[in-house]
């Protein structure tokens, strides 16, 4: 394969994908691996995104025109990422808002970064998946421009962004987004949920489900796993600020008046 095939096939790619197809035909050492790599960015044909991450610039761009799709990059930061929370609402097409932040797992170290104007940020995956070994649960895998991308499925998705409403946007655009959630394994988001062994975060997921419990035609015993599992005691379901909560007796849980009666405020005014 010509290098101009490696760059079509590759919009975005690690410095771990060019050196493997370099070794393809004959042991390459890593010192012609950077020595290649620092000519093709010196010559104009790729940009250096972070440490060991590159993006191709097209024929028709320069390194100041280029533009790369932000999902790319997220899904490359590591060799683990997988894109989740609020850039899975967006890439799975049902988030409320457009964020400028893309936000990918990995349980590698990575610090977050900056690029044309987008931030990208790691998230380490749940302890409970570390500590089992099963971070890559409820993964679906995409094709986009030609690089397969790992995302967290909706179920996880639906779960995950109520674990992190922080990492969300806050209340109300975690709420308008999982409400546009139309299709969803009911199933697998209570096995996740209960995965992660969080009585607050089942009372949250199982609070949630009940609100739609008509749209998505689940049958009350579908959620006694998760009345089960909900907290022995009234919890916060987030972080006790300025407004007032009201408890859910039926799950135990503290959420914010807004929440329950859906009166929203200014945009993210609870973060």
């Amino acid at each position: 394969m010509a290098i101009e095939q490696f760059f079509y096939n590759h919009p975005v790619f690690r410095r771990e994908e060019f050196a493997a197809w370099k070794n393809q035909t004959h042991t390459v050492k890593e010192a012609s691996v950077a020595s290649a790599l620092r000519y093709y960015v010196k010559t104009g044909k790729i940009i250096t995104i972070r440490r060991n991450l590159y993006g191709v610039i097209p024929p028709n761009q320069s390194a100041d025109s280029l533009t790369i799709d932000p999902f790319l990059i997220a899904a490359k930061a590591t060799t683990d990422a997988i894109i989740g929370y609020h850039s899975a609402l967006e890439l799975l097409g049902v988030a409320y808002s457009s964020f400028g932040k893309f936000t990918y797992i990995t349980e590698q170290k990575s610090k977050p970064f900056e690029f044309h104007g987008q931030w990208f940020q790691s998230v380490s995956p749940p302890i409970a998946l570390q500590k089992n070994a099963t971070t890559a649960s409820s993964i679906n895998i995409i094709n986009r421009q030609g690089l397969n991308l790992r995302i967290t499925n909706s179920a996880r998705t639906f779960v995950d962004v109520l674990d992190r409403i922080e990492l969300c946007g806050g209340w109300e655009e975690v709420y308008r987004s999982i409400t546009n959630i139309a299709i969803v394994n009911i199933d697998e988001i209570i096995e996740y949920c209960l995965m992660l062994n969080n009585s607050c975060l089942a009372a949250k997921v199982g609070y949630f489900l009940s609100l739609r419990q008509g749209a998505l035609s689940i049958g009350y015993e579908k959620l006694q796993p998760l009345l089960n599992a909900k907290p022995d005691n009234p919890i916060y379901a987030s972080k006790h600020n300025r407004e007032k909560f009201q408890l859910v007796k039926q799950w135990n849980l503290l959420l914010p008046e807004s929440v329950i009666n859906q009166t929203w405020e200014e945009p993210y005014a609870d973060l």
